[in-house]
């Protein structure tokens, strides 16, 4: 992305950072920067030492914190706004099934429970990122008119692959959470990362806003309770309903609002957990040398097998965003490549099971379980194999960050496949 300036700042937070130390004497080039992606200088300015300091950067510290806080009244009364409005609306949606008798409740949550939450935020992220042009519009509108009826047509009956779809279209949703989030840019890679360590920043938010909203709500609840007044049930019906849909929009407006407030925790968690999901990973191998296996004949504990599989996969791509770009002989990056290699391990065992049972036949779930596991399989390969580059040359880190950024499109084409092709492939059963 080229300015007139002739800098090109990446989105990746490391690289601005460097930029705005490079240009630290240079205010035309900090202005310039600061004008091409506001949210991304903020982030990286906060994120550079104060002992790399200067009368310029204080300066610009100085601006900023003043800026928040002569924007932040008018910022907050309209976002807000769109909160309130956006939480009334959802929630109301969700009490369809009691304002209608009609209405099934199993039916109604299972197949629109994700797409109103997931609109609520979605439709809040096109309001913060400014998006008001007519295409962006129209493809978010073209994908809600059509997952919305498809899911509410599909077959009221016990089926693998109509829970399959169900299971997937949460998916999809947050690719299109990630689309609006990237101002619909589709090919720009770094922009997915962003995204990626973004998931872990409002993961944080708004698993500590929950935790916050857990104890007021049984204080609330035992405060009535010691005067005899039973509020369980009023309280479950509307505050829990209401406000478990306000949640993920109040994480992106504080996130927004305080940027700083949680990218420096991500990291650290990145380092910390890394190593202990790690050790936890060696532990298990070794133990399965040591135990009766039974993985090829347990169901259930395939299942399980693939859900951490997916977890470790997941943690790897998350602290793989995190990584510190600018260090030779990065340990992190070590860690990662044996946490890949573990994950390799156990990923073959898998497909081994997974492989002796579709010898039995295909159903719905051996076909998601297969594919799956095969696109995690190449994806953890390909991700080790750069790792081990670039743990001997900090120059090849790119090519760990356009792999995963570039296999997300696949997952996001697998999850289009079971949610719209499978149950039609095995007649909905």
């Amino acid at each position: 992305m080229k300015i007139n300036s002739g800098i090109q700042p990446s989105n990746n937070s490391k690289h601005l950072e460097d930029e705005i130390l490079k240009n630290n004497e240079n205010p035309g080039q900090l202005e310039t920067l600061y004008r091409k992606n506001k949210q991304e200088f903020v982030k990286a300015l906060h994120s550079i030492s104060e002992d790399q300091d200067s009368d310029l950067l204080r300066f610009w510290r100085i601006r900023l914190n003043q800026d928040s806080v002569m924007k932040f009244p008018g910022f907050l009364k309209q976002d807000l706004l769109v909160i309130l409005l956006l939480t009334l609306f959802s929630g109301t949606l969700l009490k369809l099934p009691v304002l209608f008798s009609g209405i099934q409740e199993e039916f109604f949550f299972t197949r629109n429970l994700a797409i109103i939450v997931f609109n609520a935020i979605i439709v809040y992220t096109f309001w913060q990122k400014g998006i008001r042009n007519t295409k962006s519009i129209l493809i978010y509108g073209f994908i809600l008119l059509i997952l919305t009826p498809y899911l509410n047509l599909l077959p009221n009956r016990e089926s693998d692959s109509i829970m399959l779809a169900l299971i997937h279209a949460p998916l999809l949703l947050w690719c299109m959470f990630g689309l609006t989030y990237n101002s619909f840019d589709f090919t720009n890679l770094n922009r997915r990362m962003d995204f990626i360590r973004f998931n872990a920043e409002f993961i944080t938010m708004t698993g500590l806003i929950m935790i916050a909203a857990g104890f007021f709500s049984a204080m609330t609840i035992g405060l009535f309770s010691a005067i005899n007044m039973s509020i369980e049930t009023l309280y479950i019906d509307y505050v829990i309903v209401f406000g478990g849909v306000a949640i993920p929009m109040v994480s992106l407006y504080l996130i927004h609002v305080y940027p700083d407030l949680t990218n420096k925790i991500a990291p650290v968690i990145a380092r910390v957990f890394t190593p202990l999901v790690l050790s936890a990973m060696l532990v298990y191998l070794i133990s399965l040398l040591f135990t009766e296996i039974r993985i090829f004949e347990d169901r259930d504990l395939l299942i399980l097998f693939n859900v951490m599989l997916l977890a470790v996969l997941a943690i790897i791509v998350f602290s793989i965003s995190e990584l510190d770009k600018s260090r030779d002989r990065n340990i992190n990056i070590l860690i990662l490549f044996l946490l890949s290699a573990f994950a390799i391990v156990i990923n073959s065992i898998a497909l081994i099971a997974i492989i002796a049972r579709v010898a039995g036949g295909l159903t719905p779930n051996r076909t998601v379980v297969l594919v799956s596991n095969v696109l995690v399989f190449v994806n953890l390969i390909v991700i080790a194999r750069n790792l081990f580059r670039s743990y001997f040359d900090k120059e090849k880190l790119h090519s760990v960050d356009e792999t995963v950024a570039k296999y997300l499109s696949l997952y996001a084409a697998w999850i289009v496949v079971v949610i719209f092709i499978l149950p039609f492939a095995f007649g909905f059963k």
